[in-house]
């Protein structure tokens, strides 16, 4: 395997993990991620909406990735 093929599965896994916290943040932990980033929470503010396009984005980037043959998962 070459270096672009893990470099591709390495940054694609960060993502896939960032979208994770960002939706946790945006469907359990709003009131938190305001009251402790209170003015980066106005400039910055976290949507369940984005949340969800953000996750079909990863998702749609994933099966691309998987479909082009880089070993998202191994192997």
């Amino acid at each position: 395997m070459n270096f672009s093929e893990w470099f591709e599965t390495i940054v694609w896994w960060l993502i896939a993990v960032d979208c994770c916290g960002y939706n946790i943040v945006a469907w359990f932990g709003l009131e938190w991620y305001e009251s402790k980033f209170g003015k980066c929470s106005r400039i910055f503010p976290v949507t369940k909406a984005f949340g969800v396009f953000y996750g079909a984005l990863v998702i749609w980037l994933g099966t691309a990735l998987y479909r082009a043959g880089s070993p998202l998962f191994g192997g």
